[in-house]
């Protein structure tokens, strides 16, 4: 198999899986007939600009990723989740909880449907109301300043 193809197949899977250990996309790979060995990976991954966000690997695609800064995160009584941030940076926080946390086709364990963003604020939308809990929690994780921005 090309060398080329073989970076498809891991941006593939970065893309569409949480993978938090090299062995775990390495055993994915196997599972694709691609054998590589373990010094290559983290060559390829370095080349690719694949590196861990939150104990999760992620295409970062420039050389200083850098996740904007939420300023304040609201819960409204029906479950809406809305994230505020400065202006201009909203569509890049939706785009990183819609790779991380969004499955297409099932609803994942953070029960995250989709974002919508606007300049300076991105919606959570969630299957059911209780689903937003969680949702901050994940978030949370990610951003461990925001326990202290959460509105009741």
């Amino acid at each position: 198999m090309l060398d080329e193809q073989i970076s498809e197949h891991i941006l593939d899977i970065i893309r569409n899986n949480e993978i938090s250990e090299q062995s775990h996309l390495k055993k994915k790979l196997m599972e694709r007939g691609i054998d590589i060995a373990q010094s290559t990976l983290s060559r390829k991954l370095k080349k690719l600009k694949i590196t861990k966000v939150s104990g999760i690997y992620v295409i970062t695609e420039i050389n200083h990723y850098r996740l904007p800064i939420i300023l304040n995160m609201q819960i409204s009584e029906s479950g809406i989740v809305v994230l505020h941030t400065s202006p201009g940076e909203a569509g890049g926080l939706a785009h990183f909880i819609d790779k991380k946390y969004v499955d297409r086709q099932n609803v994942n364990k953070a029960g995250i449907i989709g974002t919508i963003a606007g300049d300076d604020v991105v919606i959570l939308i969630t299957k059911m109301n209780s689903d937003a809990v969680r949702a901050c929690e994940l978030l949370c994780n990610d951003f461990p300043y925001l326990a202290n921005l959460k509105s009741p």
